[in-house]
Order: structure tokens, then sequence, then C-alpha cells
């Protein structure tokens, strides 16, 4: 096993995490929200990648505890008036514990956002359901890094998912003609389902300004905002 991995068996979760915050804009250029974001050290303080160790601990069946960490540490900044978005587990998603832990929360409610990225099979009628629950406590869902799997559309139809957010790997097409009407034909689609769209992974000017004429509700990436250390947050 490699050795920063061994580092997690070691330590607590919370010792070796940081949050980051990345804003999400309207086009207008106003931060309208934060996704949160993991990011871990070992113990000399070197970056270990945040996709391995997710797949770490989903092998070991110890995902949840990651995203109710977040959920702890997102805590506080819910007061305030921005929303703060988590990425969450469909298995986090799905276990009652989930909702036990969001309504003990004390906060404003409506500032929480779920990202939901699918990985493996999706249950759709306990989906539904644990939708319509965050819904009803004023929290809104969003399908994230569409449409990274085959199902994406499925999940759209048949769940009351409220967002979509369109993965950066879409974005790499737009260079030709072709590339560009497939991207806003999706747009167009999520448009008439009647989804918030927000595009993430915006890299480049040119990236940027096709966004602005095709006309999405938020956007996020690193050309107009990179993510920022929990001690730099203003909210």
């Amino acid at each position: 096993m490699n050795k920063q991995f061994e580092s997690l068996l070691k330590f607590n979760l919370e010792d070796i995490l940081k949050v980051a915050f990345q804003p999400i804009y309207s086009l207008e250029g106003e931060i309208k929200s934060y996704e949160a974001l993991s990011r871990f050290y070992n113990e000399d303080n070197d970056v270990i990648s945040t996709i391995k160790v997710i797949k770490f601990l989903e092998k070991l069946d110890i995902i949840h505890e990651l995203d109710f960490l977040i959920l702890k540490k997102v805590e506080k900044y819910l007061k305030n008036e921005k929303k703060i978005a988590i990425n969450v587990s469909p298995i986090t998603l799905l276990m009652d514990e989930f909702i036990e832990k969001i309504t003990l929360l004390k906060c404003n409610l409506s500032n929480l956002e779920i990202e939901l990225t699918e990985r493996g099979n999706l249950n759709y009628e306990k989906l539904i359901i644990r939708i319509n629950q965050l819904n009803k406590l004023g929290i809104k869902v969003a399908m994230d890094d569409f449409p990274m799997e085959n199902s994406s559309l499925e999940t759209l139809l048949k769940t009351k998912i409220n967002k979509v957010k369109i993965d950066r790997s879409l974005l790499k097409d737009i260079t030709c003609p072709l590339g560009k009407e497939t991207y806003k034909g999706i747009i167009s689609l999520l448009k008439i389902m009647r989804h918030e769209i927000t595009i993430e992974g915006i890299e480049t000017k040119e990236e940027f300004e096709f966004i602005k004429e095709i006309g999405v509700n938020f956007i996020q990436g690193y050309y107009i905002g990179k993510p920022i250390l929990e001690s730099e947050l203003i909210i």
C-alpha cells in the first residue's frame, strides 16, 4: 500500500483534511455561492490526491465519514447570506443518518446545497424520496459532473434534481463548430427541463465568452475565481 494512504489509517480524517472554497458566479460577475472542496495533506504537509483519497475511503466503505466531516466544517458558514455547496456520495445521501445530521444543523438550511456525483447504480425510488425530503427542508440538490455517467439523463428524468453542473470535459470540444453546437444542444435540453445550470471548469477567456453567449445561471472555474482556503473566506 502506498505510504500516503497508510497515513490515512494512522490519522483521523480531520487531521489531514483542509477545506477550500471555490466561488460560483452569476454571469454578471456576482458571487452567488461557494463550493466546498476537500484538500488532503500528509504529516509532511505534502498534497495527497483528493480523487485517490475518495476512492480509498469508498473501498473501505467509510466515505460517509468524509461527507459528515465536510458538513460539520461548513455549518458555521451556513448562518450567513451566501450558499455553500458540498459534494455528497450517493451512498451517504441514502443513509438515514444523513437526514438526521442535516436536521441537527444549527443554521439556515436553505443556504446548503447538495452536489451529487453518480458513482455506481442508483436506487431511483429511494433517491426520489430523499431529494423530496431535502427539498422540504429548503435544500436544493444538484447533479455534479454532468454527463460523466451513461445514466445521467435517466437520473434527471426520474428524479426531482433541482440543478445541473456541466463537467469541464465538454468544454474541451468547443474549439470546433460541431463541438459548440453539441454543447449548445445540451444546454438547450436542460433549459427545456427547467434545471438551473452551472458551468464548471472555465479556464480560458474563449470559454468564458462562449458561455456568456449561450447564457446559463451560474459559472465557476479558475479563469474567474480560484479556490481559496478557509482562512481567506469572507462571507
